[in-house]
């Protein structure tokens, strides 16, 4: 009886296993963990599914990220490659909420999506830089590309707005994130 009992459990969970390597990838997917209010979480999944929309393409290589929402933090948000984490400091408005979070889902997908770094050099030509540009370097944040790609995509999500930071995306680059995002 027991080695009945054994065989079972080794063939459900050989089953088990080769269903979840069958499983399609999760693709993405906004989640939250417990620090998420609801009224968050609705502005949130809102922000993701516009997000989305404006890269679908790309899809494919967007993975899943999760949302924490803390009290005390340096800046509006922030995007945690290492965890693919998004912190974002509440309380705020909705519009504020909106524009940070779509600023560190562009960070998720700089650092998630091997096929970002297609649109770098004709990004950092349009803003002015070399093509050859340090990405992830600046002599200070409005003067970093990724950050200057963070904010074309806000706008290419949220439309054309009145910029924080000094950053100003010129109509060329804001054209190569849009191109990127919707073509394969």
């Amino acid at each position: 009886m027991r080695r009945v009992a054994a065989l079972v459990v080794l063939v459900v969970g050989v089953i088990a296993g080769v269903l979840l390597l069958m499983r399609p990838d999760p693709g993405p997917a906004l989640r939250f963990n417990d620090s998420v209010p609801e009224d968050l979480r609705a502005v949130a999944a809102a922000s993701w599914d516009a997000f989305l929309a404006a890269h679908p393409q790309r899809l494919h290589c967007i993975p899943p990220v999760t949302l924490t929402a803390v009290w005390e933090l340096a800046d509006r948000a922030e995007y945690r490659p290492g965890k693919a984490i998004v912190v974002i400091r509440v309380p705020g408005t909705a519009p504020n909420l909106s524009n940070s979070l779509i600023h560190e889902f562009a960070h998720h997908v700089e650092f998630t999506c091997p096929e970002h770094e297609e649109l770098r050099s004709a990004f950092l030509e349009a803003q002015g830089f070399s093509a050859t540009a340090a990405w992830f370097e600046g002599t200070a944040w409005e003067t970093t590309p990724s950050e200057q790609y963070a904010e074309a995509t806000t706008e290419l999500v949220l439309g054309r707005r009145t910029h924080r930071g000094g950053i100003i995306v010129s109509d060329e680059a804001a054209a190569i994130v849009r191109q990127w995002g919707s073509q394969s």
